[in-house]
């Protein structure tokens, strides 16, 4: 599994609930929040980090 992954992100009109979801998703893949963009109203960039115990890594 690749240490980063960056994803497109789009809230829509209704919020923010769906985000979260797609975040837990990725942490129950082994992935953190790393980073979160807003590049628009509605648009954004996630980039998640393979958590270092996940990798047997220490950072």
């Amino acid at each position: 599994m690749p240490a980063y992954l960056v994803l497109p992100y789009d809230s829509g009109p209704l919020g923010l609930p769906g985000m979260q979801a797609l975040i837990n998703e990725k942490a129950a893949e082994g992935y953190a929040l790393h980073q979160a963009i807003s590049r628009t109203t509605y648009h954004w960039v996630l980039i998640f980090r393979r958590r270092a115990n996940d990798v047997g890594e220490n950072g």
